[in-house]
């Protein structure tokens, strides 16, 4: 049955009280369960079905829950469900499901963990929000040198099953320094007798536990890993970020970044799940700032009242300026934006970039301004006011490429996100600088 069907299933075998019946149509995946969970119509249902999932995969279909539903869970749970759970979580879930939870909560769920568990949270829950300490988990396979194949391979049996991966694992010395890595593949082809000191990659790709979270997906993406290790000033290994979790960073990072080049607050949640008045402040917010800055182009538009009374035609081909010019503002921008999130780009690069786009400004804004005065010579029939349009879109269009270009840099220099140069922003600023160019140029060559 599709999972519709599932969810209308389960809930009239719990109002039939048939629960024998909802543990044989249960989903064998724990992706799965929590995707069923989550479509239950109440918290009454949701906690029920939770309770019957098998002992040993509840903590999967758990750490599968939004986080919001999984502090709605733990409101009902006992004390006891709420200790076995969160302390078989692993670290870097259950900080993101903490960092989403009021701070009495934390500290009241906290202190159900157990010595070990408390130390490893709170030692995360220390580091920065944005860094990828928030995500290390400390559950990791570390090998000596001085370890045999053998010697290894055995460890990883009697400590894997508790540990994040099986597929990587970390060579430390006495102090607990990172020297090496090696692979499971390595481990098993090599021979029983060989060190590990001679089989391990010595050149190992590592980062700070306090490096950006955004970077850290970036050397992800750029090295194809599968697992990325953390370590303190000292080069001691703190722990481990799997692909997984920067996956969630990637994703948030590019919905905020959409949310900000559309001209709209970040919103934390979900679109259904956000309340009205949260998205209407968040999307009327920059619309007000944006009304603000754009009245500018009215006082513009006013002090060439002369010019507009004369040429009452020029406003004819107001429309076609400003649309070319914000367009060709976007795509700079668009093109700068995504460098510099994937690291093409760097703050260094920032008058090459400007040359590169204001060349392509400069060459496409006379093809632009060819097309322009082809279509008003076709509609007017006026070789004056043609030249005049047709130069305004050449010089609009060139501005509006290296303002596009310039602006995104500026703001990465300046440590703020280079999304917030947003579409309609550059579109505001190009719009205003557009309509002064349009008037003067058409004043330097009509007359007043």
């Amino acid at each position: 049955m599709n999972k519709n069907d599932l969810v209308k299933k389960v809930e009239n075998l719990i109002q039939e009280r048939k629960y024998p019946d909802i543990k044989t149509i249960l989903p064998l995946h724990p992706e799965d369960i929590a995707e069923l969970i989550d479509k239950l119509s109440t918290s009454a249902y949701k906690l029920f079905v939770f309770r019957l999932v098998a002992y040993d995969k509840a903590v999967d279909v758990f750490e599968c829950l939004s986080t919001e539903e999984e502090e709605e869970m733990l409101k009902s749970l006992t004390g006891k469900e709420i200790r076995e759970i969160l302390n078989e979580m692993s670290p870097d879930d259950r900080t993101e499901l903490f960092e989403e939870m009021p701070a009495e909560l934390v500290k009241r769920f906290i202190n159900l963990l157990s010595p070990e568990e408390r130390k490893v949270a709170v030692e995360i829950l220390n580091y920065p929000p944005e860094c990828v300490g928030r995500l290390l988990t400390p559950d990791f396979v570390q090998l000596y040198e001085g370890m045999n194949v053998e010697e290894a391979l055995a460890h990883i049996k009697n400590v894997g099953i508790k540990k994040e991966t099986v597929y990587y694992s970390y060579v430390l010395d006495r102090e607990t320094k990172l020297i090496g890595i090696v692979s499971l593949k390595k481990l098993v082809l090599a021979d029983s007798t060989t060190k590990i000191s001679e089989i391990m990659y010595k050149d190992v790709i590592k980062v700070s536990a306090l490096t950006d979270q955004e970077e850290a997906a970036n050397i992800f993406k750029h090295y194809d890993l599968l697992v990325l290790p953390v370590v303190d000033n000292n080069n001691k290994l703190l722990g481990i970020v799997t692909f997984d979790d920067l996956v969630d960073v990637l994703e948030e990072e590019t919905t905020e970044d959409f949310e900000r080049i559309a001209a709209v607050v970040p919103v934390e949640k979900p679109y259904m799940e956000a309340s009205f008045f949260e998205l209407l402040w968040k999307r009327s917010l920059w619309l007000i700032i944006l009304v603000v800055l754009s009245s500018a182009s009215s006082g513009v538009m006013k002090s060439y009242g002369g010019v507009i009374q004369r040429w009452i035609s020029l406003t004819f081909f107001l429309p076609i300026l400003i649309a070319t010019g914000g367009n060709a503002g976007m795509q700079s921008a668009m093109m700068v934006i995504r460098g510099l999130t994937t690291g093409d780009i760097g703050i260094k690069d920032f008058f090459k970039v400007v040359l590169r786009e204001s060349l392509l400004g400069f060459s496409i804004g006379i093809i632009l301004a060819i097309v322009g005065l082809i279509r008003v010579i076709i509609q007017e029939g006026d070789g004056l006011l043609s030249i005049s349009v047709g130069v305004a879109i050449g010089f609009t269009v060139t501005f509006a490429a290296v303002v596009g270009a310039a602006l995104p840099i500026i703001f990465r220099r300046l440590h703020l996100d280079p999304a917030l140069m947003s579409g309609p922003l550059i579109t505001t600023i190009v719009d205003i600088a557009g309509i002064f160019i349009y008037f003067q140029i058409a004043l330097f060559l009509l007359g007043s």
